[in-house]
């Protein structure tokens, strides 16, 4: 079964004076100054109210709750092969699974309850990175999160948001690793939304997973997610959710996962979605000592808000190294 059709570079109109007025404040040398004011409009308190206003989840909802870069497409692909038995066939994603909190159209309305007509198992998946209290809780619905370090979070968000806004060639990861450890950005963001969503883990409902055991045990993960959506498979259903979920699978199909494209970008370089699915790769841009603070601002943030989600068991923390020893890896994509 097919959903509508979506193409892999989607672009909303509404969007496109915003890329125009990005194009020429980078070439004017504010790529910094872009990229932190992007950051600040994807996290606004007023865009994640106005979401799910008025909406009231049902038994129908499947919610992927992850917060950027960590896993998001993986879970919608396997939550979403899960909801058609293994068999879910779409141009593009965005085409089935809803995301209310988009910052442009192009992802089918949540008012849309087509998928769920269509869905073998009356499942449909909502998209949203928005932490718990922007989030509609039913105990009839379904919530499943991945929890990513955040180390390789910043790194993934500074390959996708650069290339997705053509400004890889503007700003350095130094540059991005200024603005994601300000205070109120993108580390602090996503200290609340692990919080907000370990609070969660024990309710019935909600099924929270670590990225890295993900990537370890797929079909392990697989099978938790299908427990939680109380669907029922065959053996070879199973199977074929397990290929259509993996790496290699969802490699090969990227024009179905894909993010719009940089209006004015290297259209032979484009931004992917699935880029490398790898865990515990932070080095690879990070300096130690870079890694070492965003280990220690996330958990001086959990400790804050009073959190007690076990960050030193969940991932590994680096520690600090003097400046003469840090190896500085290559800055570049």
């Amino acid at each position: 079964m097919s959903g509508k059709k979506a193409g892999g570079s989607r672009r909303s109109a509404k969007m496109i004076p915003l890329l125009i007025v990005i194009e020429i404040a980078k070439r004017l040398g504010f790529g910094k100054s872009i990229v932190g004011l992007a950051m600040k409009r994807l996290r606004s308190a007023s865009n994640k109210e106005k979401a799910f206003a008025g909406y009231t989840p049902t038994e129908h909802d499947v919610f992927v709750t992850t917060f950027g870069k960590s896993g998001t497409n993986w879970m919608m692909q396997i939550s979403q092969q899960i909801s058609y038995r293994g068999a879910a066939e779409f141009d593009h994603i965005h085409a089935l699974a809803a995301w209310p909190d988009s910052p442009g159209v192009g992802p089918i309305p949540l008012s849309d309850t087509s998928p769920i007509d269509m869905s073998p198992t009356g499942l449909r998946i909502i998209k949203t990175h928005n932490e718990t209290e922007f989030v509609p809780y039913n105990e009839k619905a379904t919530y499943l999160t991945i929890l990513r370090d955040p180390k390789e979070v910043l790194v993934s968000s500074y390959y996708f948001l650069g290339g997705a806004l053509g400004l890889l060639s503007h700003i350095t990861i130094d540059d991005w690793y200024e603005l994601a450890i300000a205070p109120g950005s993108l580390m602090e963001a996503w200290a609340v939304h692990a919080a907000s969503f370990w609070a969660w883990r024990d309710r019935s409902n909600v099924l929270v997973l670590n990225f890295g055991d993900v990537k370890n045990e797929p079909r392990k993960s697989i099978e938790q997610v299908v427990a939680k959506m109380g669907v029922e498979l065959t053996g070879a259903q199973l199977a074929e959710v397990i290929r259509r979920a993996s790496f290699e699978y969802m490699s090969a199909h990227e024009s179905q996962f894909a993010p719009p494209q940089a209006l004015f970008g290297d259209k032979s370089k484009p931004t992917l979605m699935v880029r490398r699915g790898a865990s515990g790769k932070s080095d690879e841009l990070l300096s130690q000592t870079q890694q070492a603070e965003v280990d220690r601002l996330c958990q001086a943030e959990l400790k804050k808000i009073g959190s007690d989600f076990p960050y030193s068991t969940e991932f590994k923390v680096v520690e600090a190294s003097s400046p003469s020893r840090d190896r500085r890896p290559s800055s570049g994509p």
